[in-house]
């Protein structure tokens, strides 16, 4: 039995060993996260909103959260810019980046930090069953700070759109507007954590065996 003498002498070897492994072999992690949320946004009477938008003129959906973000969608029923011919108009939309923070960190300086999303806006027709009859996605688009713009995208034109509520594809004069956000982030783990996440990993795995 080791005397009480050699004790602590045995404890700084331990530590000096343990120490000397952590320099010859360190370790780090880093993993994908995404995270995918849906906004749908309903706009009644569309062929008046039509009639009455100018170029330019906007409808701004509600905030909605995804990856831990606030978000909106602005939806131009003429196009972001004015044409000579009504009928050369866009559909466009604009995903805007509100706000990075949870409301409640307001008080709480943050670090400024990109935020990495793609997104995908469809528009169904009233009474179609929820087809999408129109569709445009943006790939990861790199939103720099808080009230970051991805930059307009084209839905359809205005005549296409307009012409599909005249052939009555949907039942009614209405449209709904959906927007699908996917998140992507790149999150670094500490040697601990990615062990943990390995064993859950493996247990579940066993489970449905």
């Amino acid at each position: 039995m080791a005397s009480s003498s050699s004790l602590p002498a045995t404890l700084r070897m331990l530590r000096a060993a343990w120490r000397g492994a952590q320099e010859a072999v360190s370790f780090s992690s880093t993993r994908l996260r995404q995270h995918t949320g849906t906004h749908l946004h309903r706009i009644d009477r569309y062929s008046a909103v039509d009639a009455a938008a100018l170029a330019g003129q906007r409808i701004e959906t509600a905030l909605f959260r995804v990856g831990g973000h606030e978000w909106r969608l602005h939806f131009y029923p003429r196009g972001v810019l004015a044409a000579s011919d009504d009928d050369a108009g866009r559909v466009s939309v604009d995903l805007i980046l509100w706000s990075r923070r949870d409301p409640w960190w307001s008080l709480i300086p943050a670090t400024p930090s990109d935020v990495t999303a793609a997104y995908r806006v469809s528009i169904a027709l009233d009474g179609d069953g929820g087809n999408r009859a129109f569709c445009t996605a943006v790939g990861p688009h790199r939103f720099r700070g808080s009230l970051c713009s991805s930059g307009a995208m084209d839905v359809a034109t205005v005549e296409e759109l307009r012409a599909a509520l005249r052939r009555g594809e949907g039942a009614g004069d209405g449209i709904v507007v959906r927007c699908d956000v996917t998140v992507t982030s790149l999150e670094k783990e500490s040697r601990i954590m990615w062990c943990i996440r390995q064993l859950v990993s493996k247990i579940n795995l066993d489970s449905i065996r």
